[in-house]
């Protein structure tokens, strides 16, 4: 459809990605590939002992009475929700320049959540964040909750607590049109582009050895380059794939997921009772509907019908 930069202004790539302009990013940086016969295997975290979390309570407070000492009253005294998410992301997180919003699948969940709080989802605050800032922002205090496309793994549960999960994804490849590429089977030495910090830059030399991983802050600029034709092929989460791909219909997502991406909102370590209501709220969306109809919003037109919510595991 367009390489950027070259047929397009600034503008036109604004409206066509709906996120933030993606003019002159920094080169992705190849990071470390492994010297190893090629093997397409699957990766998986999806481990009910990993995704397990705080159970929440029997019955939610009401907007605007949070209990005195718990850090959701710390919130509502504050008088509003800071929560990092990302902006670059079609479908999950992106600015949208008509309205100059954030929007997407996980910023529905973050209003839900604040609207629970206050009884007004207006009452939050959106900070961007890169894939490498997402578990930083929250143990520097900096965000109250991290809702960005964030897997749960053991080693991050390390760092951080996690919600129950609310969206299970799965690794993929996105290729242009024209490419011979049919899965992650046909990258051996080739360039493959992933965000710093992801599970996905982990995925890859796992599961295609010969593979050359690409580091990137953003997805924009690993598009940016597909288009350019620096780099072979971007791997990330199927969805994160799919919203680039609404970006520029000359690229193409093939072969089958493989891995397990089970996503968790990220809360910082000292606040179960956070945890816990964030899982009552999460919950709620999962039974009356507003799951389903949040994914047929922002999924519907390319995945087709909501499926059944992923359920909620509860150590």
């Amino acid at each position: 459809m367009f390489r950027i930069g070259v047929f397009l202004s600034s503008a036109a790539v604004l409206a066509l990605v709906a996120c933030q302009p993606m003019a002159a990013p920094a080169p992705p940086t190849p990071a470390a590939s492994a010297a190893a016969t090629p093997a397409v295997a699957t990766t998986s975290n999806a481990n009910s002992q990993v995704t397990a979390s705080t159970r929440p309570p029997g019955t939610l407070p009401t907007p605007g009475n949070m209990p005195e000492g718990s850090f959701m009253r710390s919130i509502y005294d504050r008088g509003k929700l800071i929560a990092g998410v990302r902006q670059d992301v079609p479908l999950i997180g992106f600015l949208n320049p008509r309205t100059n919003q954030i929007e997407g699948f996980d910023v529905d969940f973050v209003k839900a959540i604040t609207r629970a709080i206050f009884g007004d989802e207006s009452k939050v605050e959106m900070r961007p964040v890169t894939v490498a800032a997402r578990i930083p922002s929250l143990q520097d205090g900096s965000v109250d909750l991290v809702a960005a496309a964030m897997t749960i793994t053991a080693d991050r549960k390390n760092q951080i607590d996690f919600s129950a999960v609310y969206y299970e994804a799965g690794q993929r490849v996105l290729v242009r049109t024209d490419a011979p590429y049919t899965g992650i089977q046909d990258l051996g030495g080739k360039r493959v582009c992933a965000a710093k910090g992801s599970t996905a830059e982990a995925n890859i030399p796992r599961v295609q050895p010969t593979a050359e991983v690409v580091q990137a802050d953003t997805y924009n600029e690993c598009l940016l380059s597909l288009q350019q034709g620096r780099i072979d092929a971007i791997s990330t989460d199927d969805v994160v794939l799919a919203g680039l791909a609404t970006a520029d219909p000359s690229t193409k997502l093939v072969g089958p997921k493989f891995s397990s991406e089970p996503y968790g909102i990220g809360i910082g370590k000292g606040h179960p009772e956070f945890v816990g209501f964030v899982n009552g709220v999460v919950d709620q969306m999962k039974s009356d509907g507003r799951w389903k109809s949040t994914y047929d919003t922002w999924f519907g037109r390319f995945a087709g019908p909501a499926p059944e919510p992923p359920s909620s595991t509860y150590a």
